[in-house]
């Protein structure tokens, strides 16, 4: 797209009136040669918001925030200089000139083919809102109130009628000179099977226009009200060449200063979500077309908050739908989060059954989009089955390769491998490169499902401690700890002489769950389910696991000594080889004490 030229910029300013442009947005009062309102950019009780029009200037001295007509409409708007210049020449017959002639000529046709598709929407909303507030509409008037959608709501998003008859539509635009052809390609008629006609693609329905940010109004939803209707419940229209479904969303218009003060949007299922939310003053929902919601969806909220509230149905297709939205977030900075509804409940059914501040409070407890997903895919596969583990390892590595965050990603790798009792070296190679290892993972996940592997004498000394954790003070005092050839149970022994302390007995769930090597968790689980011995029994074959262990020290610390004589030179370093003789003869002495206290 071309430079916008510098006079065509003068221009926009000297056309674009801002008193006219800012009372679009906010209230404002005459106050001498000054206007002052409520500042539209921060929280205020008092007027401190003032538009200069001799000036074409506006300053709130409350936030200082200020500046010219476009830089107004920029802020407001959420957009980048070039769109508000164009906007804002759209909206003051300013013509922005393109260098190539061709290009110049396409542009114009383009502009004169939008003003045409306006007209016939404006035209056709006009219409339909017209229908809903006379006779024809009563029907559809009654239904909004079983809906509990009051009036002002119902104008504030031009609701409509659709009668029910097959050319009312088509015979009202005839008398504004548009043909059916017209009507046709802007999607609101469709051609009779036998070639020789059109009829109304909206009959006997509730009809609620879809407006974009700038209040264009680009198409048009319907929702049957006859409850034995056998037509589709909802329709839309289709896609033209100004409406593309996944570049808007639903209610945005009468949303988006709600979600830039709130910080966050709720994004649910249905347009008559968005309007009954709005009609119980949660102002800022807003809703896909109909479609899975898309990045660009995304990118349109990413103007206006930093969060997004998923609330869709609570059934399992509203799941679904929550969890493929995860790849329409992933390029964007918003934060994801999500609430959840009972089966059989939506967010306009919940809100009628429990009221506004509910779902407020839903919204603030909702919880991480990526940490809810995680716990879906993980939850099914937590317990002994390796078929489930596995499928669960693609569904998480899909689901995690589109966190960027580094943090994030550490901390989600470390909760699965904590779930799935999968070793965190494993895992996060695997979700690294889960293509290259997925021949791997069945052996990964069979290693966790076996105990970790430690010597006979150090297994006992666990089972007897776990069975009569009081002895396990002196154990420590003794510092017997550092003669364990298992690092795993070195710490472990420590954590459990604190859990002990804290709960003067040894509570086997909570004790399992803080540990985190997945292969000795299932060590200890085991030891936990050893029969326990008569104390008399226990404490004699106690003893015996502690001679073993000091036998074990000793065996282990002999030949290390032997390996460091092996490499000293006599000659050379005969202190340092003394002192190593007398250290494996000391050593060899206590191993041998503890063969003859063994015998006796």
């Amino acid at each position: 797209m071309a430079l916008i030229p510098q006079e065509v910029i003068e221009e926009v300013l000297a056309r674009a009136d801002i008193l006219r442009t800012v009372q679009d947005y906010v209230s404002m009062k005459k106050s001498g040669s000054n206007y002052k309102g409520l500042c539209p950019f921060h929280d205020e009780n008092t007027p401190s918001f003032f538009v200069t029009p001799a000036r074409g200037i506006f300053k709130c001295f409350g936030c200082g925030v200020g500046g010219n007509v476009i830089s107004f409409f920029m802020a407001i708007e959420s957009c980048n200089f070039p769109e508000a210049v164009r906007k804002l020449a759209e909206r003051n017959g300013v013509e922005i000139p393109e260098p190539d002639p061709e290009a110049a000529k396409r542009e114009r046709q383009k502009r004169k083919g939008k003003r045409l598709y306006y007209n016939v929407m404006d035209e056709s909303r006009a219409f339909f809102e017209q229908n809903l507030w006379s006779e024809p509409g009563r029907a559809a008037r009654q239904y909004l109130l079983e809906r509990e959608i009051d009036e002002e709501t119902a104008r504030r998003f031009g609701l409509g009628y659709a009668p029910d008859a097959w050319q009312g539509l088509l015979d009202h635009l005839a008398t504004k000179k548009m043909s059916p052809r017209l009507v046709e390609r802007a999607g609101l008629a469709m051609p009779r099977s036998s070639g020789n006609g059109h009829y109304d693609r909206f009959r006997h329905r509730i009809v609620f226009p879809i407006v974009d940010i700038w209040d264009h109004t680009l198409g048009f939803g319907g929702r049957t009200i006859a409850a034995n209707d056998e037509a589709p419940k909802y329709i839309n229209s289709p896609e033209t060449k100004f409406y593309t479904k996944g570049s808007e969303l639903y209610g945005l218009h009468a949303a988006k200063r709600a979600i830039q003060k709130a910080g966050y949007a709720l994004l649910v299922e249905g347009n008559f979500d968005v309007i009954c939310l709005h009609s119980k003053g949660i102002e800022t929902a807003v809703a896909p077309m109909g479609t899975a919601f898309t990045e660009e969806q995304a990118r349109l909220l990413e103007r206006y908050c930093e969060r997004v509230v998923i609330a869709f149905d609570g059934d399992e297709a509203g799941e679904e739908a929550t969890v493929r939205c995860l790849k329409s977030f992933a390029a964007t900075k918003l934060e994801p989060l999500v609430i959840r509804f009972d089966e059989l409940e939506d967010p306009d059914t919940f809100v009628r059954r429990r009221g506004a501040s509910a779902l407020f409070e839903k919204v603030e407890n909702a919880q991480p989009l990526v940490a809810w997903a995680l716990d879906r895919i993980l939850r099914p596969a937590e317990g002994d089955n390796i078929d489930r583990k596995i499928a669960a390892l693609q569904d998480v590595a899909e689901l995690l390769d589109g966190i960027n965050n580094t943090l994030i990603w550490e901390h989600y790798a470390q909760e699965v491998s904590r779930r799935l009792t999968i070793a965190p070296e494993f895992l996060k190679d695997y979700l690294r490169r889960p293509k290259q290892l997925a021949s791997q993972a069945r052996k990964a996940v069979l290693q966790s499902h076996r105990p970790l592997e430690i010597q006979a004498a150090e297994y006992g000394i666990l089972m007897v401690l776990l069975n009569h954790p009081k002895w396990l003070a002196q154990f420590l005092e003794e510092e017997l700890e550092n003669l364990l050839s298992t690092r795993e149970l070195a710490d472990f022994l420590g954590a459990m002489q604190a859990h002990f302390q804290q709960h003067n007995e040894i509570n086997a769930p909570v004790l399992l769950s803080s540990i985190e090597h997945p292969a000795f968790q299932r060590t200890v689980a085991q030891a936990l389910a050893d029969p326990d011995y008569s104390p008399d029994i226990a404490a004699r074959f106690y003893q015996d696991c502690i001679r073993s262990l000091k036998k074990d020290w000793a065996s282990r610390t002999l030949q290390e000594l032997t390996r460091q004589l092996e490499e000293v030179d006599f000659y050379k370093q005969r202190s340092e080889f003394e002192t190593l003789m007398r250290q494996k003869e000391e050593i060899a002495y206590f191993k041998a004490s503890l063969d003859l206290e063994q015998s006796s």
